[in-house]
């Protein structure tokens, strides 16, 4: 360590505290490091104060008050003085041009300064780059104790800069194991919650059970969440910190694929669509059983049963040959149902609580699927006008009837019946939503709430 403290007092004598950015502003070498420096660098900066001083004196010697000390490119530096003074200009001033109303004389002394001006302005730069490079290569000679020095202290910045974090927001230890399952209980985002005073935690279970989770649910607030923020954590955990949560139980993970949000590349002729598939393709290639995959909307750039299908061939592409650790949230509820034939593939949505009046998205990932979307209710809360509204039922009734769906689940705030076009003919289904509504799940024994279930099945039919 001997060394580096030689190379750290160099660098304080040297080099100045504040230098300029450029080697060609020749502002680099501190003051006192070298005489010869020190010596050109005081003849530029007392230039001025030597020239008004050196005038005032020649006014004084030689009673000539419009005595001037002036410089050109051409002629350098002279005494210029109205041919009305001539009778006064002394032996020593030695003639050097004549004008129409002037002459113009210099001195021994004036030339010497000039000399020494032009040589303190000529060879600074040339003295200060010498030096730099001789500190240079007296630096380079020890780069391999500098090197092993910022290693370790690089390394105790990072290590105390992440035990800061973890011990003033409660992060916990997590266990990397060496096994395929993750498990992490009540998850936190460790930016988003120190936005919000209320935020809600999550946890995660993948095994080789159970090693596709497919989450839907409302097409706003915390799907996208949910799913950056269980990579974020195994991120975390695989650079050594701790992480956001009660518990945590990480395997070993070579890769973590993200395709996720909207993105195109107009540069290239890319569309949106194009590069979510590039993305894709990049996942599918390239991950691996000890990947970590999340995968938001895909599908969604173009039309509903093309982007479906694509959707459902990724999931089952992976499930079948890839079986990397994935968290596939979609807006395609017709997967729900396909994936039933998937043996490892799991449901899960986001938690909604409803009623007549009000809709609050609860935050919370809860077990099971949910086929609303809640387009027309994100709307409402995104403030489109009413008559935008009141137009898309319109148009999503139009077109119930002429395809013979039926979306009612995506309705349940209109406040007029929901009704079901099938074959011209008309089927109420207020009277179910009525009964349901009526229902105390709280009282209800299993048995009860199968048989329930199954009434209100056989009315819907």
């Amino acid at each position: 360590m001997i060394e580096i403290e030689n190379i750290i007092d160099l660098l304080e004598r040297s080099i100045k505290e504040n230098p300029e950015n450029s080697l060609t502003s020749w502002e680099i070498i501190a003051d006192g490091y070298d005489s010869i420096v020190d010596n050109y660098r005081n003849t530029l900066n007392n230039s001025k104060d030597w020239l008004v001083a050196y005038q005032s004196r020649l006014v004084n010697e030689t009673q000539i008050n419009n005595l001037k000390i002036k410089y050109t490119n051409v002629s350098g530096y002279f005494i210029e003085i109205p041919k009305s003074q001539n009778s006064k200009i002394p032996d020593s001033f030695i003639h050097k041009q004549t004008l129409v109303n002037a002459s113009r004389y210099i001195t021994i002394e004036l030339k010497e300064f000039e000399q020494k001006f032009l040589e303190a302005q000529n060879e600074k730069g040339a003295r200060e780059y010498e030096i730099f490079l001789d500190i240079r290569e007296k630096i380079l000679d020890n780069y391999s104790n500098i090197k092993k020095s910022s290693d370790i202290s690089s390394n105790i910045d990072f290590i105390s800069a992440l035990s800061q974090v973890a011990y003033e927001n409660n992060y916990v230890k997590p266990q990397i194991i060496d096994s395929y399952d993750l498990n992490i209980v009540s998850w936190r985002h460790p930016i988003i919650e120190k936005k919000s005073i209320d935020f809600i935690s999550n946890s995660l279970d993948l095994n080789t059970n159970k090693f596709i989770h497919i989450i839907t649910g409302p097409n706003m607030w915390w799907k996208s969440t949910f799913l950056r923020q269980n990579a974020l954590i195994i991120l975390l955990a695989h650079i050594g910190s701790y992480v956001p949560a009660k518990s945590a139980n990480i395997p070993i993970t070579d890769k973590i694929f993200s395709r996720i949000w909207a993105n195109d590349n107009l540069f290239l002729g890319q569309s949106t669509f194009m590069v979510e598939m590039q993305e894709v393709a990049n996942i599918l290639n390239n991950s691996t059983k000890n990947s970590f995959v999340i995968i938001d909307e895909v599908g969604r750039w173009t039309s509903t049963y093309d982007g479906m299908s694509l959707a459902w061939a990724i999931l089952k592409e992976n499930h079948d040959n890839i079986k990397a650790k994935t968290l596939f949230a979609t807006h395609y509820h017709e997967l729900i149902d396909e994936s039933k034939n998937l043996k490892w593939v799991s449901n899960f949505s986001v938690a909604v609580w409803e009623n007549e009046e009000n809709l609050v998205f609860l935050r919370k990932i809860i077990p099971g699927w949910i086929k609303k979307s809640f387009w027309l209710e994100v709307a409402k809360i995104a403030w489109l006008s009413n008559s935008t509204i009141t137009e898309a039922k319109k148009m999503l009734k139009k077109l119930e009837i002429e395809h013979s769906r039926v979306f009612w689940w995506q309705l349940t705030l209109w406040t007029e019946p929901i009704v079901e076009y099938i074959e011209k003919e008309v089927i109420c289904i207020s009277e179910v939503e009525q009964e349901l509504k009526k229902i105390d799940v709280n009282n209800l024994t299993p048995i009860e709430a199968l048989s329930k279930l199954n009434e209100l099945k056989w009315k819907i039919k």
